[in-house]
């Protein structure tokens, strides 16, 4: 079996779905997009404007990135990211639910707020990837693509101020993951991919590494994701706008 991976660079579900491929030993080929552009051009060639989508040689395409973890793991059977006790891999999905539908969402808002504020950190996220622009191009666009995708991620200030009066009690759920085992495991699982992935873009951001440093779950984070695109510095986002760091980790 072998694949290609069609994706965004420094995208926290493209980076869980090359991550699955590596795990499991897939060959594979990435194809880079361009982000906001992507949409079109995923919507004309599959029929979605999501990325991830991996196509297997087989001529079989999966978009999304749980459902490319889960339909990979029934293929190639080890190293398993689902668990096969019910109770066990019941926990697991939720995790990975919740980090995708909840933790995914509050980065984008506030990636994208911070990029809007520092375009000129834009660059970096696409260090090492084959994007089909020049790179004079790239960093003249990039004011105008962080301001469309803040707008097109609804990362006004009010949104991205209560983003992050959540960001403490969404790190507490983590940090009781790990503890509970959930998370964190001597083998990677489908939830450490997906919840990991959105804190290692969220690491890259000056404002935020320290608060999320602070805690499990940034070890969590730096361990599945030991090598992760981009940066941008501290002082972006308004200091009275963000939490303080703290290392306690309590129940959800």
């Amino acid at each position: 079996m072998s694949a290609v991976l069609f994706a965004i660079p420094a995208s926290p579900p493209c980076a869980v779905a090359e991550r699955v491929l590596e795990l499991k030993g897939i060959p594979y080929r990435r194809v880079e997009r361009v982000p906001v552009a992507s949409r079109v051009i995923q919507r004309v060639r599959f029929g979605t404007t999501r990325v991830p989508v991996v196509q297997l040689d087989d001529g079989t395409r999966i978009s999304g990135s749980r459902a490319i973890v889960h339909a990979l793991d029934e293929r190639v059977a080890e190293p398993a990211v689902l668990p096969v006790d019910g109770d066990a891999r019941a926990r697991v999905e939720r995790a990975e639910e919740w980090g995708d539908e909840v933790l995914q969402s509050l980065m984008r808002r506030v990636f994208w707020a911070t990029l809007k504020r520092a375009p000129g950190s834009l660059t970096s996220y696409s260090e090492g990837a084959r994007v089909p622009v020049p790179d004079a191009l790239a960093g003249l666009g990039a004011p105008v693509l962080a301001r469309l995708a803040a707008k097109v991620n609804g990362a006004d200030d009010l949104s991205i101020r209560a983003d992050l009066l959540a960001l403490p009690a969404h790190l507490d759920r983590i940090d009781h993951w790990i503890a509970d085992g959930t998370l964190g495991g001597d083998a990677v699982n489908a939830a450490d991919l997906q919840v990991g992935a959105n804190l290692r873009l969220l690491l890259t951001l000056g404002d935020l590494a320290p608060l999320i440093d602070a805690r499990p779950a940034g070890t969590l984070a730096r361990r599945v994701f030991a090598r992760y695109p981009g940066s941008a510095p501290d002082g972006v986002l308004p200091p009275a706008w963000l939490p303080p760091v703290s290392g306690a980790g309590a129940s959800p």
